[in-house]
Order: structure tokens, then C-alpha cells, then sequence
């Protein structure tokens, strides 16, 4: 998926992080030992995260969009569908922390959009001067808009 505005790739990273958190937490309820799915847990966050982080277009828009997402998916898979793995006191922390995985993993892997931001930035059009006072003007511009003298075409 192509996402242009920043905000809208926020909006996207933090609905992949939620649904992936909650998804991933599934197959947890049907593992006999605590442990274990606090291990499996971990991963699996870390996992959402990076998966999540990829539609972001900068390391910090994937760290936040995937830590609330997190947050939000593990806290409510834990309300809903597994309200006896933990006590009540630990499960708004365990949402925190697997939150905080979910939002590392967006950050490693929302740190690489900023280079398709470089070449975004370099296939934008290129600017042009004015021949006569040098100032900086549009490819498409007939008329300089600081001296007011018409360019020569493109």
C-alpha cells in the first residue's frame, strides 16, 4: 500500500499494529504454560511491530502508530479474550510493555521509509532561476515574481 500523507500512514501503522496485536494473541490462549506465552508474546509483538512499521514514512510515525496500536490491541485482547491468563493488576502493564515492543519494531523498520522519502524528494520538480535577479522560481513559471520578467520556456 502507497501511503503519501504522513498522518494517514500514521493511521495505518496504528490499525495494522492493533489488528496484528490482536490476532497474534489468538493462539496464545491454547498454550498450557504462562511462560511460554509471555515468551511467544514477546516475539510475536516485535513481529506486529515490524509489520506495521513498514507503512510508515518515518521511524518516529512508526514507533508512535505501532506503540498505541499495540497498546490498544494487547489491552483489549486481554479484556476480552483472555481475562484469566493474568491478574487485574497486570494486565494493563503487560498491554504497556507489549505495546512498547510493538512500537520498537516499528521504529526499526520505519527508520528505512526515510529513504523513500529521499527519492520522493528528488523525483519532485526541479526549481529553476531568474535569469535577470536570480531568484528562485517554478519549472512551469512564465513570469519571474520578485523582478516581474518573463522566463524563457521549458
Amino acid at each position: 500500500m502507497k501511503v503519501r500523507n504522513p498522518i494517514s500512514s500514521l493511521g495505518v501503522t496504528l490499525a495494522t499494529s492493533a489488528f496484528g496485536a490482536f490476532l497474534v494473541g489468538l493462539p496464545s490462549i491454547f498454550v498450557p504454560y504462562v511462560e511460554l506465552t509471555l515468551f511467544y508474546l514477546v516475539f510475536a509483538m516485535f513481529g506486529v511491530g515490524l509489520l506495521a512499521g513498514r507503512s510508515s514514512l518515518l521511524g518516529s510515525l512508526g514507533f508512535a502508530g505501532a506503540i498505541v496500536g499495540g497498546f490498544a490491541g494487547s489491552f483489549l485482547w486481554q479484556v476480552f479474550l483472555a481475562p484469566a491468563l493474568w491478574p487485574s493488576g497486570w494486565s494493563l502493564l503487560l498491554a504497556l510493555a507489549y505495546g512498547g515492543l510493538c512500537g520498537l519494531g516499528g521504529m526499526a523498520t520505519g527508520k528505512l521509509g526515510l529513504r523513500r522519502v529521499e527519492k520522493m524528494v528528488e523525483s519532485l520538480p526541479k526549481l529553476r532561476r531568474c535569469q535577470r535577479c536570480g531568484a528562485k522560481v517554478g519549472i512551469n513559471a512564465k513570469k519571474c515574481w520578485s523582478c516581474r520578467a518573463y522566463l524563457p520556456p521549458t
